[in-house]
């Protein structure tokens, strides 16, 4: 009886915190209301990205509309306005843009951005060239059509970083489908794709000035029909290196890549097999974080079936999906899920990160996928994941694609902004179709948010730093986001959970090199602004 009167008394206290775990749907009331104008067979696409583009403090978010026109939404205080025309951003009606990407590329203080977009493929597209939209005080946007280095082609997704420590932001731009044919049997059912794909493109930042294409030049012109992109210090050596999904790896034999940074060298090493990266899958999204705080970052890649999780360990990495639970290869039976964005953040500031996946149908010839898939969240409890998706509130069935995590609201917590693209059996069984904003109801604890800021040689943007929160001797660490999820990026803000704690022991900030930078006693409740020479504000 006592042991019974124990368990029940640790339920009490472990139940409501659970309950308390949920997210309300609320773009209505946030001004995020806007419909698409009709039906899409988008295949990809619909990437979301924050960006501060007035510098006032408050996140605001372009949609991207595929077939459809791309949308600014101001954040005004927490309410979203259409800001497209006035920020000078119907320069590129008619463009079928499927994401973007920003950072200050020039570091005059203003956060730029570029779009990528489905230029030529399939038959079909806009027959532009991709654009870089460049910030002018805040007030708006001046178009730089890069029509001059950049054909028309299927770009799908892109990430920032420096990747010759020059001070300047690089460009990633993974390249799509050129053709599409079918694979038969003999009775002419469909088994398979025949895609050719157009090559990868990299732009490097001449000084801020203009970019010029060089993937050949550093050994990244893969053409292997890329959906995701990441700029990332996997191997913690101070330099970014890539990591690259391909779509239809299984047809086409082209999967994931990893390609090691040579820097001071300008090249890079193709080192997919040697360290385990190489599935041939239908790569979607990659999503960064350290779920098990050990200093490393791990890596979410999301497919048609099943998802992994990868921890970089003794020169390799490992699978860690179907041991979390977070594999989620079926919806019910034999019938294979759809994933497109996974993101780890700490939903209830617990010092942990948990785990956001944005799904939706495809349509597909092969494999079988359902049409009703719902979205996913796991909680994070001690390195082992719980699915808490039925309370959640987060367990749409629409065709997500792209999201991002930010507290678009400035009230402490983290909020979840998921892209819905328009398809027409969504139409037909008569769901509203629209950007999904969810809102964090949680009771989260405390948090210390880290805003970095690069002063010359480094980055304005300080993408590629990294920061370690040593916290009761675990030490847990983080990047700048570059680009994450499917052809999203989100908040470039590190927010860190505290719980019941009133301040963080120690925050180790990597501007590059070696060049290291420790602050302790940060207290909760506030964003700290630090450059890399050290300031705090």
């Amino acid at each position: 009886m006592q042991k019974i009167t124990v368990l029940l008394a640790v339920l009490f206290f472990i139940l409501p915190a659970y309950s308390q775990r949920v997210f309300t749907e609320v773009s209505d009331s946030i001004g995020l209301g806007y419909i698409y104008p009709g039906n899409d067979f988008q295949l990809a696409g619909g990437g979301l990205m924050v960006i501060d583009v007035n510098n006032d403090g408050w996140e605001d978010l372009y949609q991207s509309g595929g077939v459809f026109d791309s949308k600014l939404w101001v954040n005004n205080q927490g309410v979203f306005y259409d800001a497209t025309d006035d920020f000078g951003l119907d320069a590129l009606y008619g463009y079928f843009i499927q994401g973007a990407v920003s950072a200050d590329y020039d570091n005059d203080g203003f956060e730029d951005f570029f779009v990528a977009n489905f230029g030529k493929g399939f038959g079909q597209g806009d027959k532009h060239a991709p654009v870089l939209l460049h910030n002018v005080k805040g007030e708006r946007f001046e178009p730089i059509f890069l029509d001059s280095i950049l054909p028309a082609e299927n770009y799908a997704s892109a990430c920032w970083g420096d990747i010759n420590n020059d001070g300047f932001v690089d460009l990633y731009v993974a390249n799509y489908v050129k053709t599409m044919s079918g694979l038969h049997d003999q009775k002419g059912k469909p088994i398979g794709y025949n895609p050719t794909c157009y090559e990868n493109k990299l732009l490097i930042n001449i000084e801020g000035k203009y970019f010029e294409e060089q993937a050949e030049k550093f050994g990244l012109n893969d053409s292997g029909c890329g959906l995701a992109v990441s700029l990332t210090d996997f191997d913690n050596d101070n330099d970014l290196d890539l990591l690259l999904l391909n779509d239809f790896g299984e047809w086409t034999k082209e999967g994931n890549k990893v390609f090691r940074n040579n820097y001071p060298e300008l090249s890079f090493t193709n080192i997919s097999k040697a360290v385990g990266f190489d599935q041939e899958i239908y790569g979607m999204g990659i999503g960064q974080g350290d779920f098990n705080n050990n200093g490393q970052i791990d890596y979410y890649i999301t497919n048609i079936g099943r998802n992994y999780l990868f921890t970089y360990e003794d020169s390799l990495f490992t699978d860690q999906a179907e041991k979390l639970g977070v594999d989620i290869p079926f919806v019910y039976d034999s019938i294979y899920g759809t994933s497109w964005s996974g993101l780890f953040f700490d939903l209830e500031f617990d010092g942990d990160q948990d785990l956001y996946v944005a799904k939706g149908n495809v349509a597909t010839l092969v494999p079988p996928a359902a049409i009703s898939d719902a979205n996913k969240l796991f909680i994070n409890e001690g390195g082992k994941f719980l699915d808490k998706t039925t309370e959640s509130g987060l367990s749409d069935v629409l065709s997500h694609r792209g999201a991002v995590v930010f507290d678009f609201d400035h009230d402490g917590d983290l909020d979840i902004i998921s892209s819905v693209v328009k398809l027409p059996w969504a139409a037909f069984a008569g769901k509203e179709q629209k950007i999904k904003a969810y809102q964090n109801e949680a009771e989260a604890g405390n948090y210390v948010g880290i805003k970095l800021k690069g002063m010359h040689p480094f980055n304005r943007s300080a993408i590629g730093a990294r920061v370690i929160f040593n916290q009761n001797g675990v030490k847990s660490i983080r990047e700048v986001d570059g680009g994450s999820g499917h052809a999203s990026q989100g908040t470039k803000i590190i927010y860190f959970g505290l719980g019941n704690k009133k301040s963080l022991d120690e925050v180790q900030i990597n501007f590059g090199d070696d060049n290291w930078i420790s602050i302790k006693e940060l207290k909760h409740g506030k964003i700290y602004t630090i450059d890399s020479e050290g300031k705090v504000e």
